[in-house]
């Protein structure tokens, strides 16, 4: 692993310890709605600014992408467990794995298990 891969897995981890910092209880900053309204632009933008061509990316490979599933996307790139997505975006766990389940077939993979694998792969780029 040369320099710049470490510095990058340094960042990935650095954001993903922000985003669980953000969703756990004991946090002042935790909310139900925590990616809803202006904290989830604040996440977004956040992102971004790590990962600028992640967004670009994802919507290239992903024909018709809805803002919803970009961000399900970044939160699976990030390692994110259905689970933590659940909490995140208040929905029950069958319709995140809805919007996965979307996400895979608009990308063409065959298994969902395999969403993770690319969505990381395309944020080491």
């Amino acid at each position: 692993m040369n320099k710049v891969e470490k510095i990058s897995r340094l960042c990935m981890k650095e954001i993903s310890r922000a985003l669980i910092e953000m969703i756990s209880e004991d946090s002042p900053y935790a909310s139900k709605d925590m990616l809803c309204g202006a904290r989830g632009a604040v996440f977004r933008e956040i992102f971004i600014f790590h990962y600028p061509d992640f967004i670009g990316k994802v919507q290239e490979l992903v024909p018709g992408v809805t803002k919803d599933e970009e961000l399900l996307c970044m939160l699976v790139s990030l390692g994110q467990s259905v689970e933590e997505i659940e909490n995140l975006f208040c929905l029950p766990a069958e319709q995140v794995y809805m919007f996965r389940k979307s996400v895979c077939w608009k990308m063409r993979l065959e298994e969902v298990k395999l969403l993770g694998d690319k969505l990381r792969e395309i944020l080491e780029e």
